[in-house]
């Protein structure tokens, strides 16, 4: 075994095992990926990168689920170390889902509003319990 192999299996660097091997991961698949589209692109005889007529959005997304997304999200990154995990997790939560139950032109059904509180509770603090009790691992 090489001296970087046994250095970087050590103790004190583990903490990068996961984010070094999910990276890798991805970059593989990006490969996998790029190598489907060229065999593609030269078996039907189109460039491998075509911008004409190109449109990241399709013209009818839902914007409001998209950017209320991204909105929540960052609004999550901003509220964990205000509120800490449970609080921060069952308020978003119960946003997001509110968010993603929303259907255009109808009104909040208030079954649907107890459901999405439901889960938020209980889904955060089966995560806290399983991490703080079980694996004895504090969350922020």
């Amino acid at each position: 075994m090489s001296a970087f192999l046994k250095e970087w299996l050590k103790i004190r660097n583990m903490h990068l095992f996961f984010p070094v091997m999910i990276g890798a991961i991805c970059l593989l698949l990006l490969a996998v990926i790029a190598l489907q589209r060229f065999l593609k692109c030269r078996k039907d005889g189109t460039p491998f990168i075509d911008l004409k007529d190109y449109h990241f959005f399709k013209p009818d997304y839902d914007k409001l689920k998209l950017w209320g997304s991204l909105v929540l999200f960052i609004g999550y990154l901003i509220a964990l170390p205000r509120l800490h995990f449970v609080w921060a997790s069952v308020i978003f939560i119960f946003l997001f889902n509110v968010l993603f139950d929303k259907r255009k032109g109808e009104p909040f059904k208030v079954r649907s509003l107890i459901i999405s509180a439901l889960i938020s509770v209980i889904c955060t603090l089966g995560v806290w319990y399983l991490f703080f009790r079980v694996f004895n691992i504090t969350l922020p």
